[in-house]
């Protein structure tokens, strides 16, 4: 699976973060999902996307210049509280 920002480098470590909704790296990273053209917090509670369709990203300002747009619900533009 391609990572679309080059400075994210273990995606398994990233996923597994994403699955567990794990709160102390959401300053970490985000992900983006292809399908809706969102990006999350790995803590954000919607639902899981399909692997395939997710990518990950340094941070807020990588993602939308991928053409993500920020989630309505976790926020990933404001401050992450660990």
């Amino acid at each position: 699976m391609p990572i679309e920002d080059p400075s994210c480098e273990d995606p398994a470590r990233l996923w597994r973060a994403v699955q567990t909704r794990d709160r102390t790296q959401d300053a970490a990273f985000v992900y983006g999902v292809r399908t809706t053209g969102i990006y999350c917090r790995p803590s954000c509670p919607s639902r899981l996307a399909r692997r395939e369709n997710v990518t990950f990203h340094a941070d807020w300002t990588a993602a939308e210049a991928a053409g993500l747009r920020a989630c309505l619900r976790c926020r990933p533009r404001t401050e992450a509280t660990p």
